[in-house]
């Protein structure tokens, strides 16, 4: 197993890139609900504290701040009673999630600021709805839009990777912050079309 970021940036030698860990939650077989940390992570796997022991191979439903949910498997034990879980993850979900372990490296070294593509807006009307994966709508809160993307709060909080339709731009969800999540627009807005977007 390793730390966060060996696998994504050679370079690292350590855990450093990713100094804080990530409040998460697992749900267990019986529905039960167990809260914790996770102090590394890579595509295969992460490193979980602050739980009891479980059996090996049992399978947990994890909700980890910043990432989302992932399905996974309990494996062995660390030598600080960290509990592994390994990930299944295949084909275009995993490489998504890649992609967003990158951007969590990348926003540590404070290089992800300086990658944003396109500059936000307060948009005119804040209030818009959102529909979701399954067609299930929900109103939402635009905090800000760009020509790629757009910040939104809402009663409900997609899976990184899952569609969403706002207004009538479609798009899929890269991140979450404090107090709602990012979308990014599968086909970028033209900037005389930011406000109609919404509509």
């Amino acid at each position: 197993m390793t730390s966060f970021g060996k696998r994504l940036a050679p370079a690292a030698a350590s855990a450093a890139l990713m100094p804080q860990s990530f409040p998460a939650r697992l749900v267990l077989p019986d529905g039960a609900e167990r809260n914790c940390t996770v102090s590394a992570i890579d595509p295969d796997s992460a490193l979980f504290h602050g739980m009891a022991p479980l059996p090996e191979g049992t399978p947990v439903v994890a909700f980890i701040e910043e990432i989302g949910r992932i399905d996974g498997r309990a494996g062995e034990r660390d030598s600080d009673g960290g509990l592994w879980l390994s990930f299944g993850l295949r084909g275009a979900r995993r490489a998504r999630f890649i992609r967003h372990l990158r951007w969590l490296v990348r926003r540590e070294q404070g290089l992800a600021a300086a990658e944003r593509r396109h500059t936000r807006y307060e948009p005119r009307q804040a209030s818009a709805r959102i529909v979701l994966a399954g067609g299930r709508e929900q109103p939402c809160e635009v905090l800000d839009i760009s020509l790629s993307g757009a910040g939104l709060r809402a009663r409900v909080r997609p899976s990184i990777g899952s569609p969403v339709t706002l207004g009538r731009m479609k798009g899929r969800v890269v991140r979450f912050f404090e107090g709602g999540f990012a979308i990014e627009f599968l086909t970028p807005l033209e900037r005389s079309d930011l406000d109609s977007a919404l509509r």
